[in-house]
């Protein structure tokens, strides 16, 4: 999974709506569009500005198993 850090201005009536977000993409879609897409549904603003600031590799990795574990049923069987 790929994150992108990126920092947007978005114009309200009420002056702008500025900072930095991260967003975490699955797929080869462009990070810039869904960045944008993503500031705003944040701020409401139809006209944002956005600049990808730096592009992360995310790995998600098993550190340990607690007892809990034993407790989900890891099959659903049909009777």
């Amino acid at each position: 999974m790929d994150v992108y850090t990126y920092s947007y201005n978005c114009p309200l009536w009420y002056g702008n709506s500025t900072g930095i977000r991260n967003l975490y993409l699955e797929n080869e879609s462009d990070p810039k569009e869904a960045a944008r897409t993503d500031a705003q549904k944040l701020t409401g603003s139809q006209t944002c500005d956005v600049h990808i600031i730096q592009k992360f590799r995310l790995v998600v990795e098993h550190l340990e198993t607690y007892p809990a574990m034993a407790t989900i049923p890891m099959h659903k069987y049909k009777k």
